[in-house]
């Protein structure tokens, strides 16, 4: 078994080729981009436009499928992500909008891909609450030999923190991905293993503090870590946000699975404390019902999915900006 490493570094963005292809050689992923036909990348786009802390740079995209052409020219690179959750916004343009349609002319074998318009296959996964059916890419199953997640350090109204697991919730196809939240925790890190998700790159540039995973305040990290865990990676990583990851839900549901390392197993390159900065999640008065709903099943029907879910949003707007 490959023992899990983080590498944690300060963002070199002068050079950040040279440091992810030294992270490829360090956490195994040279030696298998040699011997694979074709991957996943799977970056942050939970916004349709590029905003600071909130969805991956596509200049980070860029240089990680540079680094991987270069260790293996003809690689297969799938780039992709989910609609907008609710149907709020289109992948496709915001693929257009922010950049990434371009990576298909700078690079040879490159496919910029939609998840929702992807065809899929229904899988059940093995719960405490029971097996779960949920819908994933066949895309996964039939080409993909691993998988690499793209997340940003962000807090999140939500689920706390978004990492490396989280990052994941994008891929499922269903626009009312929303229906399955009351799973969230018992499902998300089993997603990642199902979709082979093996490797983690933080485009840690920014990240996002005091409330997210869309609004809130952008702040300059000049972060660089990587792993071969997801697991590891979202443990060190919380830490460095000054997160417990114990207290943290799909974190705890991902340990219970064994998919997490023990702490003293893991294998940290570089200087954690030093890079260290504490972020807080402040809630705002709007999150405590959708938090609420989060974890509700019957009041994710009520709000979304009932006769009454149009007239409860109306009214909500009335007192808030709409998110977009």
């Amino acid at each position: 078994m490959t023992k899990p490493v983080v590498i944690a570094e300060r963002l070199n963005e002068s050079d950040i080729e040279a440091q992810m292809y030294n992270a490829a050689r360090v956490i195994g992923l040279e030696r298998d981009i040699k011997s694979s036909r074709a991957v996943f990348i799977k970056p942050n786009l939970t916004y349709p436009l590029y905003r600071k802390g909130v969805t991956t740079r596509v200049a980070f995209v860029r240089s990680l499928v540079s680094v991987l052409k270069k260790l293996n020219a003809g690689i297969k690179i799938y780039i992709g992500e989910g609609d907008g959750g609710y149907n709020s916004y289109s992948m496709t343009n915001a693929f257009q909008d922010m950049g990434f349609m371009d990576l298909k002319d700078a690079f040879s074998n490159v496919e910029i891909i939609n998840l929702s318009k992807a065809p899929s296959r229904t899988v059940a996964i093995d719960t405490p609450r029971g097996p779960y059916e949920i819908a994933l890419p066949e895309l996964f199953f039939s080409e993909i030999d691993f998988s690499i997640s793209c997340p940003l350090p962000k807090v999140h109204c939500m689920t706390k923190i978004t990492l490396s697991y989280k990052n994941q919730w994008g891929c499922l196809p269903d626009v009312m991905r929303i229906k399955n939240h009351f799973m969230f925790d018992h499902i998300v890190s089993k997603v990642s293993d199902i979709l082979k998700f093996k490797y983690v790159f933080l485009d840690g540039k920014y990240g996002l503090d005091n409330n997210g995973p869309m609004v809130g305040d952008p702040v300059e990290l000049n972060w660089f870590v990587a792993g071969n865990s997801l697991g590891a990676f979202d443990m060190i990583v919380s830490g460095m946000m000054g997160f417990n990851w114990q207290k943290v839900g799909h974190l705890k549901m991902a340990a219970k699975y064994g998919l997490l390392p023990d702490r003293e197993d893991i294998k940290v390159v570089g200087d954690t404390e030093g890079l260290k900065r504490k972020f807080v999640l402040r809630r705002n008065f709007w999150n405590y019902p959708a938090l609420a709903a989060f974890y509700s099943k019957k009041l994710t029907h009520l709000f979304y999915f009932s006769q009454w879910a149009k007239m409860l949003h109306d009214v909500m707007y009335m007192f808030r900006k709409r998110p977009m």
